[in-house]
């Protein structure tokens, strides 16, 4: 999952191999950086019992209308995004943006979102997962090849299917981060390496600035995919056709990465948040509090709309929780 999202795993670099010859070479290259020992490396085959750090898959992780298996338990569906929506999504899914084609029709839905709160039903479908998360707005906190790494078949290193090369096997791997950095750098909208082979840079950079409110669209997606495992349905988002308090509408909260976001249905509240996937249960004044803080960006300018020991009360709640506000 970390792999395929570019979110950031539990530790360590993940590395997929198109082809199992370059096992040793790969292996070289780890054991040449420094205090690099935590890894998994994925490789074509059938058997699981390959070694330390080494994992055997069948099918392909990236070629779309197909499935890649580990062992016999677990097959993975590799769809590509614009015609996800007219397919059963009967297992675990994973949904790639291979295409200025599959780009667009993403984004329409994002817009659709944002204007109107209706949300593409299928991404709220827990078994799916959207790849490469950073090249469509996401943080860049597991983007990097410090935490994934994709070796085609002819020897190139970068980060994912989709993505431009940052060197070939042989190269250190200090290099290769820079040489992501240096991508990024150029870049008006990192990352600029994820989807590089998918999207041209300029068509790509230009829609993502014109829609800063990607980060929280993708945290939405989330959110509503957490809160219909545990059956939750017909969720709102805050900020996506609207917001709990209407002095909240007009607002653009501050464009640091969205890290929380306010949720509700007829019955309940949520508040979900990006570190950890944390999700709290609120009542609907607390709710409203919580939205007006984030929205506002601090007590005293939300203590306009609402009494501030209440205020205060929130954000201290979520603070003994280890959630800033």
């Amino acid at each position: 999952m970390a792999w395929a999202t570019g979110s950031r795993g539990p530790g360590g670099r993940v590395i997929v191999l198109e082809d199992s010859r370059h096992v040793g070479e790969v292996r070289e290259m780890l054991d040449t950086a420094s205090g690099d020992r935590h890894h998994q490396i994925f490789v074509p085959g059938d058997r699981m019992d390959l070694g330390d750090n080494l994992v055997g898959y069948g099918g392909s992780f990236h070629e779309c209308d197909t499935e890649a298996s580990l062992g016999d338990d677990f097959y993975l569906q590799v769809q590509n995004y614009s015609i996800t929506q007219y397919v059963s999504v009967i297992g675990p899914t994973l949904v790639r943006i291979t295409d200025e084609a599959d780009f667009e029709v993403w984004l329409g839905d994002a817009d659709t979102a944002r204007e109107k709160g209706e949300f593409a039903e299928f991404l709220a479908n827990p078994a799916l997962l959207v790849a490469d998360l950073p090249g469509l707005g996401a943080p860049l906190d597991g983007a990097g090849p410090r935490h994934r790494l994709y070796v085609r078949a002819g020897g190139e290193l970068t980060v994912s299917p989709y993505g431009s090369a940052l060197g070939r096997l042989g190269d250190d791997l200090t290099d290769l981060e820079a040489a992501w950095q240096q991508a990024n750098a150029a870049s008006v909208h990192p990352c600029a390496v994820t989807l590089a082979a998918a999207l041209p840079e300029t068509v790509r950079a230009v829609e993502l600035a014109a829609r800063p409110w990607l980060g929280e669209y993708l945290l939405a997606v989330d959110a509503l995919r957490e809160l219909r495992s545990r059956g939750v349905l017909r969720v709102r988002a805050s900020g996506f056709g609207g917001r709990l308090r209407p002095e909240n509408d007009a607002v653009e909260p501050a464009r640091t990465q969205a890290r929380q976001l306010v949720l509700w249905t007829d019955e309940s509240a949520y508040l979900y948040t990006a570190d950890g996937s944390r999700l709290f249960e609120l009542n609907r004044a607390a709710a409203e509090l919580a939205e007006l803080l984030l929205c506002q960006g601090s007590v005293e300018a939300a203590a306009e709309y609402a009494p501030r020991a209440a205020l205060l009360k929130v954000q201290q709640f979520f603070e003994r929780a280890g959630v800033s506000l």
